[in-house]
């Protein structure tokens, strides 16, 4: 069960809005949530690209006492399968490797939606891209969807819609189904590492590994240590509702032990959960002191 704190930490480092492919929040609902809370600082980290950023910004200059973090969230493909990175401080204006990154996550985004289809397809029960684009359009607006493309729908759009058309008969079928698609359809990995990664820190980007606990195989050192190295990691998000209460010291000290920043985020996806989570998770302040001050002398 994801795990949410009584109390409220004065950041939160890990959100998403209707600019990511399975996210339908508002950005203004980050600041006028994080204000009523008296946070200080917010990161909105989309999946593969910052699309929103200028959206962000407008609402940002509405909120001065609040920090926005211009960050994103990667998905690379590490020695341990594909894990998610949570990328801070990444620079503005123009940047030839930064965009060729972004770009390519981006077509990745599409190409795995096209696979969907293509799978399905297969199996007798067409999916078209502009069927994708419909079933965009019932959670996400018209703006953002028309930047960002035919991607991958929402998994629990995706799965209510196959229910409805009769594809399959439950949404318990839905892995089964998805599984059965990627074997006839071998969509693409993620970007490894080992060219993602590089990219990143000579940018000066903050690379903090995300939601930890299933990547270091439940706190196991040997598989933390791999990935630190691997990764290049600057620091790790010790508190999120899918890190058991009881981990989160465990990953702090870790980060205390080998110079790592701590972050702290709850990954909200809908208006719904920005005003029920945002913050609610066990960072300390001590940590936004610590991770401000890498980030402004990166």
């Amino acid at each position: 069960m994801p795990y949410f704190a009584p109390s409220v930490a004065p950041f939160d480092l890990h959100n998403h809005t209707y600019w990511s492919y399975d996210a339908a929040t508002h950005p203004d609902t980050y600041f006028r949530r994080a204000r009523e809370l008296g946070m200080r600082a917010l990161a909105v980290t989309e999946h593969h690209h910052l699309l929103s950023w200028p959206e962000l910004q407008i609402g940002a200059r509405a909120y001065p006492d609040i920090r926005l973090i211009r960050a994103a969230e990667v998905s690379v493909t590490s020695s341990v399968g594909a894990v998610d990175l949570l990328c801070y401080g990444i620079p503005e204006g123009p940047h030839a490797a930064l965009d060729a990154l972004f770009a390519a996550s981006r077509k990745w985004e599409h190409a795995n939606g096209a696979s969907i289809s293509s799978g399905l397809e297969i199996l007798g029960f067409p999916f078209t891209e502009a069927d994708r684009l419909r079933l965009m359009l019932t959670y996400r607006p018209a703006h953002a969807v028309a930047a960002h493309g035919p991607t991958h729908i929402k998994n629990g759009v995706l799965r209510a819609y196959l229910v409805a058309r009769g594809v399959i008969g439950s949404e318990a079928q839905y892995d089964e189904l998805r599984a059965r698609i990627r074997a006839l359809t071998k969509p693409a990995a993620y970007p490894p590492a080992a060219e993602v990664v590089p990219v990143l820190k000579a940018a000066g980007v903050l690379v903090a590994l995300a939601h930890p606990h299933g990547y270091f195989n439940q706190g196991d050192r040997a598989r933390m240590d791999t990935l630190r190295a691997e990764l290049q990691l600057d620091g790790i998000e010790c508190a999120h509702p899918g890190v058991p209460p009881e981990f989160t010291p465990v990953y702090r000290a870790y980060c205390v032990e080998h110079g790592l920043v701590s972050v702290g985020g709850t990954d909200n996806h809908s208006d719904e959960e920005a005003h029920a989570h945002l913050g609610r998770h066990l960072g300390a302040a001590e940590w936004l002191a610590e991770f401000l001050e890498r980030l402004d002398r990166k």
